[in-house]
């Protein structure tokens, strides 16, 4: 067993400390292996003349990396592919054992971080002390109502930053409804996130 399973298994185990409490010492005892895991993952889109950019976002407990899906990866998506990082679902869930994490998802690799810098086109990311603002909000305009109730297609992420404003929109779809993508991103992001 390695140390890191050893010291995920005392805080998975710990019955003192409430999940924001789990969080933060996760994210501590990341950064202290100077391993940057995987938090959460959003699938979204900018509306860009005249055709709409496709967006995996991936959190960190340092910044938002955003990259642009390729044709490929649009057209064999999933479906619902945002959720939290595999060691905060282990830290936080009863469901799942430390064997079931796969480790390539798990994490930005220093691999992967230098690589996405030949990428700059396809791939960038926003240190949260960058951030001015983030807002997240549901899409009324995408409200849709039959015979079975009434529901929202998308939600709305802003981010402002001190150079730029991103504005994405989230399927609820592959996302997840308004209320726990908001929960999530409160709870596992050291940034303050409002909504309207």
């Amino acid at each position: 067993m390695s140390e890191l399973e050893i010291n995920l298994k005392k805080i998975k185990s710990s019955s003192k400390m409430s999940d924001s409490q789990k969080i933060k010492k996760l994210y501590d005892l990341m950064l202290a292996q100077n391993i940057e895991p995987i938090v959460l993952r959003l699938s979204g889109y900018i509306k860009s003349k005249p055709m709409k950019i496709d967006y995996l976002l991936t959190f960190t407990p340092i910044r938002i990396i955003m990259v642009k899906k390729n044709v490929l990866r649009k057209m064999t998506d999933p479906g619902f592919v945002a959720g939290i990082g595999p060691y905060l679902y282990y830290v936080l869930s009863e469901k799942i054992k430390f064997s079931d994490i796969k480790i390539k998802d798990s994490f930005i690799s220093k691999e992967q971080d230098s690589a996405a810098g030949s990428k700059m086109s396809n791939e960038f990311s926003i240190k949260y002390p960058d951030i001015k603002k983030m807002v997240f909000y549901p899409d009324t305009r995408t409200l849709i109502s039959n015979m079975l109730g009434t529901a929202i297609n998308e939600n709305v992420l802003v981010i402002h930053t001190v150079k730029e404003k991103y504005e994405f929109r989230l399927s609820t779809g592959k996302n997840g409804p308004y209320d726990k993508t908001l929960y999530w991103l409160k709870t596992c992001l050291p940034v303050k996130i409002s909504d309207y």
